[in-house]
């Protein structure tokens, strides 16, 4: 793994970012490995394994950036010490995410947890299926896209579907294309 991102980062200029998400690589990317790729600016750390998040921080140099990958988790990993969210949840409440985590990072986790507790049913429901599926459906419910499908991504089923139609109801988002919230 070290080899095959230090090869990448010696063939660009361009920043990188890790995605360390092993429920779709099938691949966890190790804290000690993050930390001998001084290259590497940034993780997106979605193992879901908070322990393990608390090690990349503690093990990455200073100017390395721990960015929650899993919505739901980005006050903890914050809190530990992280820098921000590479969000799904941005695509359909840019401005409320941008409001958590800034309070996070402020140490402002009474608004943070207010934040999140308003929206964790989206949170969580944008993987009632594989992402983006999920999200897809609720950006047509809100009014945001016309949702096409390219395969090999199809529609939700219809189970899905009312189940994202009535979280976006309950958050106030059915329907309607603001999403300053």
């Amino acid at each position: 793994m070290y080899q095959h991102y230090r090869a990448i980062a010696a063939a660009t200029r361009l920043p990188i970012v890790v995605y360390s998400v092993q429920g779709r690589t099938g691949v966890n990317v190790e804290p000690a490995t993050l930390a001998r790729l001084a290259q590497i600016v940034a993780v997106k750390e979605a193992s879901g394994n908070i322990g393990q998040m608390a090690n990349v921080i503690h093990e990455v140099p200073s100017h390395f950036n721990v960015l929650s990958g899993d919505d739901a988790i980005t006050i903890p990993l914050i809190a530990l010490g992280g820098r921000g969210v590479i969000s799904v949840a941005s695509n359909e409440i840019p401005g409320p995410m941008t409001r958590l985590a800034q309070a996070c990072l402020r140490g402002d986790f009474e608004t943070a947890r207010a934040i999140q507790s308003r929206y964790l049913a989206l949170m969580n429901i944008n993987f009632v299926e594989s992402n983006p599926i999920p999200v897809k459906a609720a950006m047509g419910l809100m009014g945001l896209l016309d949702p096409v499908y390219r395969l090999p991504m199809c529609a939700p089923s219809a189970a899905s579907l009312a189940k994202i139609e009535k979280v976006l109801e309950s958050v106030g988002l059915a329907g309607s294309v603001s999403v300053a919230g």
